[in-house]
């Protein structure tokens, strides 16, 4: 590849000046570029220097196998910017190619299916690819961007930032838990006395969680779950990376607005990612599916939007993604405020390529408490447990995790006070001039569309807190209005704390 026809690769994709050069004719490239006026970088840089705009691997491949190749532009991608361009052009063998090997001599080479591959897996997105030359394999050169990586790419970062001048936060809501009953607080409490043996116990013989958990689970929803379908884990958010897995490269399909972590992680590991526009409706995401034909279709129930696919819809849903030959996995953190006989769980025995994931974060306020489990259609439970970690709940929290769900449903007043104050908050915000969706009736949040920020920034200013949806791990498709999520306050004390903030 010319130096020339390089240069114009970085002028149509490039948007910064600081280029990393690496490779075998690196030498020749450095001049050109810096010609042009960039600022051009030998690999390794300085230490503590800034990150480039761009990376070029010129004259690849490089030495080494692929574990040494994919190492090498995984570290060409944490000296890159967050979308940073890399360039990576392989000339075809000059020698005789080995097919079965994959090398000419000691040096391997790729066909461009299997570079396009390796690029993603060491965490970039492929955007452009073009054969340079004859051969076998031909030369190929491949433009990608930098994925965001974890943990900046996770909710668990955007949402955990500070903000100094907050007096009501509503992107959470602290008052849950004084309606629920009993109370998470006395179940603690009870278990605490038995802290010291729960502890000292190793559970080998179960380390899913599933032999003790599945007849209280089973229970709790009103139906037979058994031991292999059930599976405990430190909250919903590492489930998500464990199954992360089931996409097999991809492409897995999300809505917008959907909790970011499970896509991120598959991308991150070289999965294809398509997020579809809103509204998330049974007809849309049917359309999408057919589509895009994915491996993974990743949902949360309640949405961002706090709407509701009922569990009819859920289940044609499922047969729509069956038979794309995929797997549904359906996140329902929030879930709990809308009971037991709500929840996606009643379905599925149902079908065959359904996953559950509850919390304790919404509603029971447990969130350091790190318990979630899932629940899967037995014909998923073999393909689970290959990827989820064992023992990876501690014991405490699984004991307490199964004493309030013993307790059956205890959200009844709660559900009652969400009722009730819920469309005060709605038509107060309305009155403001903001619009305002209220979502399901029995969610204790909604969206405010802010398609500027200025919403954002006058709550901010009187000191009230909302919440954003994190930003996809891939590009999405433009937006009309960015939803901003805001809790209802539920006691007294933090509606009138409420109504104080907003009427400044």
């Amino acid at each position: 590849m010319s130096a020339g026809h390089i240069e114009r690769l970085l002028d149509r994709w490039l948007t910064g000046e600081r280029v990393l050069i690496t490779g075998t004719d690196a030498a020749g490239l450095t001049a050109a570029l810096e010609r042009s006026g960039r600022t051009v970088v030998v690999i390794p840089p300085e230490p503590g220097a800034p990150p480039a705009d761009a990376a070029v691997c010129a004259g690849w491949p490089r030495p080494g196998d692929e574990p040494a190749h994919r190492r090498h532009l995984a570290d060409l991608r944490r000296r890159l910017r967050p979308d940073g361009v890399l360039l990576l052009d392989q000339s075809a063998p000059t020698g005789s190619f080995d097919p079965l090997t994959g090398r000419c001599g000691a040096t391997r080479f790729y066909h461009p299916t299997e570079l396009s591959a390796l690029v993603r897996a060491a965490g970039y997105r492929v955007e452009h690819l073009e054969l340079t030359s004859s051969g076998t394999p031909p030369g190929v050169l491949i433009v990608a961007r930098a994925l965001p990586a974890p943990p900046d790419s996770l909710a668990v970062t955007a949402w955990g930032t500070a903000g100094e001048a907050t007096r009501l936060d509503l992107r959470y809501a602290d008052d849950e838990t004084e309606l629920l009953d009993p109370s998470p607080a006395k179940v603690w409490a009870d278990l605490a006395a038995q802290a010291d043996q729960v502890a000292g116990h190793y559970p080998v013989d179960d380390p899913f969680g599933g032999r003790r958990g599945a007849p209280v689970v089973s229970r709790f929803f009103g139906r037979p779950v058994a031991p292999a379908q059930l599976s405990f884990g430190a909250g919903v958010t590492s489930l998500l990376r464990d199954l992360a897995g089931l996409a097999d490269g991809g492409p897995i399909l999300a809505p917008a607005h959907t909790h970011p972590d499970l896509a991120a992680w598959a991308a991150f590991r070289g999965a294809d990612v398509r997020i579809t526009g809103e509204p998330a409706t049974l007809a849309a995401l049917t359309a999408e599916i057919r589509r895009v034909r994915p491996t993974l279709v990743s949902l949360d129930r309640p949405a961002f939007d706090a709407g509701i696919l009922d569990l009819g819809d859920m289940v044609r849903l499922a047969g729509v993604v069956a038979r794309a030959d995929a797997v549904l996995v359906v996140d329902e953190s929030a879930a709990a405020y809308l009971g037991p006989a709500g929840s996606l769980v009643t379905v599925a025995g149902e079908v065959d390529n359904l996953i559950v994931l509850r919390g304790f974060t919404k509603a029971y306020s447990w969130g350091g408490l790190r318990a979630g489990f899932a629940v899967c259609s037995p014909a998923l439970a073999v393909r689970v447990r290959e990827l989820i970690t064992p023992m990876l709940i501690g014991e405490l929290a699984l004991h307490a995790a199964l004493r309030v769900l013993s307790a059956g449903d205890p959200l009844a007043a709660l559900r009652r006070r969400v009722r009730t104050v819920k469309p005060a908050f709605v038509n107060r915000l309305s009155a403001a001039g903001l619009t305002v969706q209220p979502g399901h009736p029995d969610i204790p949040w909604v969206v405010v569309a802010d398609p500027d920020g200025s919403v954002e920034r006058e709550l901010a200013e009187r000191g009230i807190r909302a919440l954003l949806p994190v930003p996809a791990p891939v590009p999405a498709p433009p937006s009309m209005s960015t939803p901003l999520h805001l809790t209802v306050p539920i006691s007294t004390r933090r509606i009138e704390l409420f109504e104080s903030l907003f009427d400044r």
